[in-house]
């Protein structure tokens, strides 16, 4: 064989493996890209399939909009989050569960203002602008292989003084989907009474808070009312506006000391 002709067949056959070579790499880069949006390749075995490592990027948060509008006349502004967890029947169902509650609120207050709203504006000819409105947005606060704590905004305006607003904490057990209870976090609630009404007194002054606000969070810690609260690397409690202070103190969040929990939330 002529020295031209090996050189030809040396250069086919670096091309070659080059050729192969690459397309192992791209086969290989497609499965892990898969894998890594939470799609199997079907020759994995379920051992396999458990440990690989998911994106962690699941929660989606929308808004729907159902606003009240006739013949081009916006009446209410109504709008409703929704929320949803990629690859988890367990916890979207306790989600869908929540969902279910935002349309429920969005649906009722729609129906509740249809009629106001057009009389209102009727004895107000010169407030073309006049509109109630719902809105409900959702947060995370947490969202980890441990926990997804929300928090869920409300905002309602009827046209009054000011509007009026709400924050409502939900938080989750990612691996069951079940929703946790403050209890879950607390270990004793006379520990949180103590706690949070020491709190109180240290800020009384620069809160301007109610006389009767120490009995509003014994009505809390008792059960009377539900204490909102959302967890991020420790855990805050919520009071609502007029609680235990006037509406311009505004929302009352409080972290709670970590040796009042269970467990120490920075461990996760």
């Amino acid at each position: 064989m002529s020295f031209l002709k090996r050189k030809v067949l040396i250069v086919l056959g670096l091309c070659l493996m080059i050729s192969l070579f690459a397309c192992k790499t791209t086969t290989t880069n497609n499965v892990n890209k898969s894998n890594g949006e939470g799609i199997v390749n079907e020759s994995e075995s379920e051992s396999e399939v458990e440990n690989i490592d998911v994106d962690m990027d699941v929660l989606n948060i929308d808004s729907v909009d159902i606003s009240d509008i006739e013949d081009g006349k916006t009446y209410q502004t109504i709008k409703y989050a929704v929320v949803t967890y990629k690859n988890n029947k367990a916890l979207q169902s306790s989600l869908n569960a929540l969902n279910a509650d935002m349309k429920r609120d969005a649906e009722d207050f729609k129906r509740q203002n249809k009629s106001s709203i057009r009389e209102f504006i009727k004895e107000n000819p010169d407030m073309q602008d006049a509109e109630y409105s719902h809105t409900s947005d959702i947060s995370f606060t947490r969202n980890d292989a441990k926990y997804l704590s929300l928090t869920e905004f409300v905002y309602e305006n009827t046209m009054g003084a000011h509007g009026m607003y709400t924050q409502s904490g939900h938080t989750y057990d990612v691996k069951t989907g079940k929703k946790k209870a403050l209890t879950d976090f607390i270990k004793d609630k006379e520990e949180l009474r103590v706690f949070l009404k020491n709190w109180l007194s240290e800020h009384a002054v620069e809160l301007g808070v109610f006389e009767n606000a120490s009995e509003t969070i014994d009505d809390y810690i008792d059960g009377k009312y539900q204490l909102q609260f959302y967890i991020s690397n420790g855990l805050t409690v919520m009071f609502q506006p007029y609680d235990i202070a006037p509406y311009a103190a505004g929302l009352i969040e409080i972290l709670v000391d970590d040796d009042l929990l269970k467990e120490n939330l920075n461990d996760f």
